[in-house]
């Protein structure tokens, strides 16, 4: 499709001779994919000329403004489009067959808008749009030259979503396409009514079909976008030449965008630890890595100006962290959707081939930022004198580099697979990833923190420009104090011997008692001036949360039986799970677990695993509780399992299943039982009583009248372990209008004990029913299970 053709195809009402298709969606979606790139250019374009010209400022800012508003229109009219195909299951369209199915709930129906690429790139522009607009209103002279740069990164977004041909190349890949242009070689789309074949979508991700994947983008989206502000006054700056002027705005962006982001990187943990398998929140996959680098950098650069407000120190590497935060920012980008980190990170987007422009993405505004500071450098302002060793400056100033530091640490790793695509074809041998990715890291981040936590501690006592050691050595005494005597007292009650882990104890709570205390007795509980000490009391926190709830987690669910699970499973996975029969209690801990059957709420199954805890004197049960992690076996992706988990206030006991029989392949065994009322008949572990025949039982389903009759069957099944369930099958007969009857069954499913019951014939003369019943192997009712306690944990959200 040519950019000529979109115009043309807008305004022709035409099926190409299909029937069922809705194209005036497609072509006026198309329309506003083009509309939105040819706005965000042109207003970046009068932006420049209004920041540019002194005479026809006013003119030109109202032209850019116009513009914005427009692209703004067109990219919220995309937005609306799309969700309204997906939400009315417009399958002819690629992407609504591809992320979406009829059975969705409205929630997942939203979080199908951004499971492909193409979403995602327009939740990325649609907050850069709100972002936008609030400048609009809000900036005066620095709003030509910043929302020139925001423009010029909305045409570079829009692109993304063009799919159009342009001499040859195609740019981005159009949410609009048909699903029979994607796939033409098709048999089925010979047919013109190839609509009435294609009965549902392909539906979502198993694993984004999760309340905080409702929630979790919108956020972090809105912080990645947040980061383009400071960026975008940084470079404005640079323009300008106003080295000065920019710092304030930049500022309160960044603690917005670092506030943004961190809740959205702390969503995707809390998400991995309630909805993944894996036992944890943060398992240092490369996309979750390459979020975390940008916030790092940006944290770094909001100290770095923080401190340049108040001593006029570190301006130049205040302009340096910026640029390469938002550089980082693209990259974490292009590591998600060029597909160079292949099948290293569950996260990552298939390659829609399209790397060029996902490089002029990540180059086309840092290259000419970091261009215009290299040529500047050396007149941005620098005092004289170097920072003195005892300041609150100099220390801020080190504590950046450390995250700096951390942030080269953690990128080498994580880009190891791209530095052996360039390495390799010039002839050298290929670098070797870690054997131990979360080792690995854990192992050399826990010194960046250490130190970190140490300095979030002390530092907030130092003063800007001016030493006073003997006062900071006298109010650091008592805090100090007690992060020792806490460090002491916990490290012997959880047995923490490693002295690493010590030192990390002690840091974090070092940085919540100094922190505390500064807001007590420094700030005096004002907390316009507060803001620091707060944000580091919750670093602290999350140190000693991390800390405790990793390093003392502990598996409870031992495989004592010896049994072996396949080569599916590796040897540290066979020793932690255990199996677990219908009924039959294993010790786990202190508790006895039982597997007590499962619920069906298609696709997922979800296992009732009822944990006991018994008093060791009267064998009387003390606690119980029932948790449910669920699972489903999909076609493409295996077994794809939810845990469920029991909080409490000082652990959570996180339970998954690792392996589950496949019921549409299980072996099951029917009997037909030929009984009256108040006889009982008996199944392999189970005896049923028939208690009554009911006509016409009360069911919302059934509209009864002249020419539809039920009969209903109540029957109740005891189990030898003295459970009850009742079960009540029908017979639903219709008179045809040719005197006929019609005859259909309504089964009638016990899924916790594998039973299913209908009836098949009901003999007035004998007074007997005959009640086929199915029941499945007893011997294929299991779960291979695993449960970790994570002591603490409470104490990382907290923070």
């Amino acid at each position: 499709m040519t950019i000529l053709s979109v115009f043309s195809n807008l305004f022709t009402f035409r099926s190409d001779g299909y029937i069922g298709e809705t194209l005036w969606l497609g072509n006026l979606g198309h329309f506003f994919v083009v509309l939105s790139l040819l706005a965000s250019i042109f207003a970046a374009f009068a932006y420049y000329r209004a920041a540019s010209s002194s005479d026809q400022k006013n003119q030109w800012t109202r032209i850019a403004d116009i513009l914005f508003y427009s692209h703004g229109f067109s990219v919220i009219g995309i937005f609306f489009l799309l969700f309204w195909m997906i939400l009315n299951h417009h399958f002819e369209y690629h992407y609504v067959w591809r992320h979406s199915s009829l059975e969705l709930p409205i929630e997942y129906i939203i979080s199908c808008f951004w499971e492909g690429q193409e979403g995602s790139f327009l939740l990325w522009q649609f907050w850069h749009i709100v972002l936008g607009v609030f400048l609009i209103f809000r900036l005066k002279e620095w709003k030509a030259p910043v929302l020139s740069i925001v423009s010029i990164a909305q045409a570079i977004l829009a692109s993304m979503i063009l799919g159009v041909y342009f001499f040859g190349y195609k740019l981005g890949s159009n949410p609009f396409i048909l699903l029979r242009d994607v796939m033409h070689e098709a048999p089925i789309f010979s047919q013109a009514n190839y609509l009435s074949f294609i009965e549902d979508g392909n539906g979502l991700n198993p694993l984004l079909q999760n309340y905080w994947m409702v929630i979790h983008p919108p956020v972090l989206f809105l912080g990645f976008a947040s980061t383009l502000i400071p960026f975008a006054f940084a470079f404005a700056a640079l323009w300008k030449r106003d080295y000065k002027g920019w710092v304030d705005h930049a500022i309160s962006w960044c603690v917005f965008s670092g506030g943004v982001l961190g809740l959205g990187i702390l969503m995707g943990g809390a998400w991995a630890y309630e909805s993944l398998s894996f036992g944890g929140f943060w398992a240092w996959d490369p996309v979750e890595n390459a979020s975390l680098v940008p916030w790092l950098i940006l944290v770094a650069g909001t100290h770095t100006l923080v401190a340049y407000r108040a001593s006029k120190h570190g301006l130049r590497i205040s302009f340096f962290l910026i640029g390469l935060m938002y550089f980082f920012i693209l990259l974490s980008t292009y590591l998600t959707r060029s597909g160079d980190l292949g099948d290293t990170s569950v996260h990552s987007f298939t390659d829609l081939g399209m790397r060029p422009q996902l490089l002029i993405l990540l180059f086309g505004l840092t290259v000419p930022f970091f261009v215009f500071f290299t040529r500047l450098y050396k007149k941005i302002p620098q005092p004289e004198k170097e920072e003195k060793l005892f300041t609150r400056e100099f220390w801020m100033f080190v504590g950046s580099l450390i995250l700096l530091f951390s942030s080269i640490l953690i990128t080498y790793t994580t880009c190891i697979p791209i530095w052996n695509k360039i390495l390799v074809p010039m002839g050298f041998d290929a670098i070797a990833p870690p054997a131990d990715v979360e080792m690995h890291h854990n192992n050399r981040q826990q010194y960046v923190a250490i130190v970190i936590g140490i300095l979030t501690a002390c530092i907030q006592f130092m003063f800007y420009r001016n030493e006073n050691l003997s006062q900071f050595v006298k109010k650091l005494g008592i805090p100090t104090l007690i992060a020792v005597a806490l460090t002491v007292a916990i490290s012997l009650s959880l047995t923490i011997q490693a002295w690493q882990y010590q030192l990390l104890l002690f840091a974090g709570l070092y940085a919540v008692t100094a922190n505390i205390f500064y807001m007590v007795f420094a700030s005096k509980g004002d907390i316009r001036i507060s803001g620091g000490s707060i944000a580091h009391v919750g670093f602290g926190l999350m140190l000693v949360g991390i800390l405790i709830s990793q390093s003392k987690q502990h598996v409870i669910s031992w495989n004592l039986d010896g049994i072996n699970f396949g080569d599916d499973l590796s040897e540290k996975d066979q020793l932690e799970n255990v199996l677990l029969l219908r009924g039959e209690g294993k010790r786990m801990g202190p508790y006895t677990v039982t597997y007590e059957g499962f619920e069906i709420k298609p696709p997922n199954y979800y296992y009732k695993v009822k944990y006991e805890m018994l008093d060791e004197n009267t064998n009387e049960i003390i606690e119980s509780f029932v948790l449910k992690p669920n699972a489903q076996l999909n076609p493409e992706m295996g077994l794809v399992a939810d845990p469920s988990t029991k909080h409490y206030l000082d652990k959570d006991i996180f339970t998954h299943v690792t392996s589950v029989p496949d019921n549409s392949k299980s072996e099951s065994e029917t009997n037909l039982h030929k009984v009256a009322v108040g006889d009982t008949f008996y199944t392999t572990r189970q005896f049923v009583l028939l208690k009554s025949l009911k006509l016409d039982p009360a069911i919302d389903s059934i509209d009864y009248g002249g020419n539809i009759t039920a009969i209903g069957v109540n029957l109740e099944i005891h189990g030898f372990d003295k459970s009850r369930y009742d079960a009540r099958p029908l017979m639903i007969i219709e008179k045809g209008s040719d005197g006929s009857n019609n005859v259909r069954y309504v089964n009638d499913m016990v899924s916790d004990l594998g039973l299913t019951f209908s009836i098949r014939e009901i003999n007035p003369d004998a007074e007997e029913i005959s009640i086929l019943v199915k029941e499945e192997d007893p011997a294929n009712d299991f779960i291979i299970m695993k449960a970790i306690v994570f002591p603490y944990i409470n104490i990382l959200w907290l923070g």
